[in-house]
């Protein structure tokens, strides 16, 4: 089930597809949910399907989509969901959808590349390497990676939510391909509620990062973190119940807010060995068209941005404090003091993505700022990279703020 539309199926078939006039009727699919609001109501009830579109069997993934006329229930009452194919010359009950990833209970998350993945929940992957033009400074190269792993939890049909291990390495300012941003971090996930959206908004995801490491290359700045987290996503428009399956991603946004607390282990200049809280707000955005035609796969683009507001003064970088060379006039920004300071931090990034593959493609991105734990200042920076990525919609991505 698509977890951005509850109205909405996805059904992949095993090669060869059938023909598209085998399945491209709505008399010719039944489709009943089962809910439970305790163990002893069990209710099931069919659910009338309003359109077809089988112009995905033309795809790489053979599949078609269900348009149903009304959302599927959402958890914690959602138990099953039986799909049968019954035409002309065909009766098939296709396997029953009966745990939390395939029921969409989660939340949707905001989308990048489609890709390959043991579970279209649980992985993701992903790496963009380019060589940046810096406005005021000289060319740098640029690394953005991330990757991590959400093993759901689950016992029979009680869903306690999702644990799993996320990671990033970033560099903006680099003479050399050598990331100076590492985040570490054992996160829990779980949605608040049904998972179902009210008006605009979509139920609200708790992560709680509870174990969590910052550091740079030389790891002479070393943070230990611990983290909750509120993620709200909200849809300024809402889908039609027959949204083109070509749209990989309704425009959304995630909201977001929460606490860092930071324990500073090792620092060239910070004090060490005293906890201190960040304020934490941000938001990202994502659309994506997936046409899945032969060199055009999908383009997205995504936006994230985050402030962190530091109780304590925390080491920064800025290079218009960089020593200016007397023999060039131009500045030194390797030689960028460490300062101490408590103003906002704010992170910019913006992507244009498109994918020629599922797994890769060419990014155009706009970043500016600074991130943990050195917050090594960037200036408003333009590049133009190659992207690989595994997975689309890793459900804890949103622990770290990632679009």
């Amino acid at each position: 089930m698509d977890p951005n539309n509850r109205r909405h199926i996805i059904i992949s078939f095993d090669h060869p597809p059938p023909a598209a006039s085998a399945v491209d009727q709505k008399t010719y699919w039944i489709v009943y949910e089962k809910t439970a609001a305790t163990p002893k109501t069990t209710a099931t009830k069919r659910l009338e399907v309003d359109h077809v579109d089988a112009s995905g069997l033309a795809s790489p993934e053979k599949s078609i989509d269900l348009f149903l006329t009304e959302e599927i229930a959402g958890k914690p009452t959602i138990k099953e969901v039986d799909i049968v194919l019954a035409n002309a010359t065909d009766f098939i009950t296709l396997p029953a959808l009966t745990k939390p990833p395939d029921l969409g209970t989660g939340t949707s998350g905001a989308k990048g590349p489609v890709g390959a993945a043991k579970s279209r929940t649980d992985s993701d992957i992903y790496f963009n390497g380019s060589y940046a033009a810096v406005e005021g400074g000289p060319p740098v190269y640029n690394i953005d990676a991330f990757a991590g792993y959400m093993w759901a939890l689950q016992k029979k049909d009680d869903f306690y939510g999702r644990v799993g291990i996320y990671g990033q390495a970033t560099t903006k300012m680099s003479s050399t391909a050598d990331p100076n941003s590492f985040q570490i971090y054992l996160d829990y996930q779980n949605v608040i509620g049904s998972g179902g959206w009210w008006g605009p908004f979509q139920g609200p995801i708790f992560n709680y990062r509870f174990l969590g490491t910052e550091f740079n290359k030389t790891a002479n700045e070393l943070n230990l973190t611990t983290s909750p987290m509120l993620t709200i996503p909200f849809r300024p428009v809402a889908p039609p119940p027959y949204l083109n399956s070509k749209i990989s991603q309704w425009p959304a946004f995630n909201l977001i807010m929460g606490t860092e607390f930071v324990d500073v282990e090792k620092s060239v200049l910070a004090p060490t060995g005293v906890w201190h809280a960040r304020g934490l707000l941000g938001a990202n955005f994502a659309t994506g068209y997936a046409p899945k035609s032969k060199g055009f796969d999908s383009i997205t683009l995504t936006s994230s941005w985050q402030v962190r507001l530091p109780s304590a003064p925390e080491i920064f970088y800025d290079d218009k404090f960089a020593p200016i060379t007397p023999t060039t006039g131009v500045k030194n920004t390797a030689a960028t003091p460490p300062m101490l300071g408590t103003q906002p931090r704010h992170y910019l990034d913006t992507k244009l993505t498109y994918n020629y593959a599922a797994w890769g493609g060419v990014t155009f991105e706009h970043t500016y700022g600074s991130l943990p734990p050195a917050f090594s200042k960037t200036d408003q920076t333009f590049t133009i990279g190659l992207t690989f990525s595994l997975q689309q919609a890793s459900f804890g991505r949103t622990s770290i703020l990632r679009p």
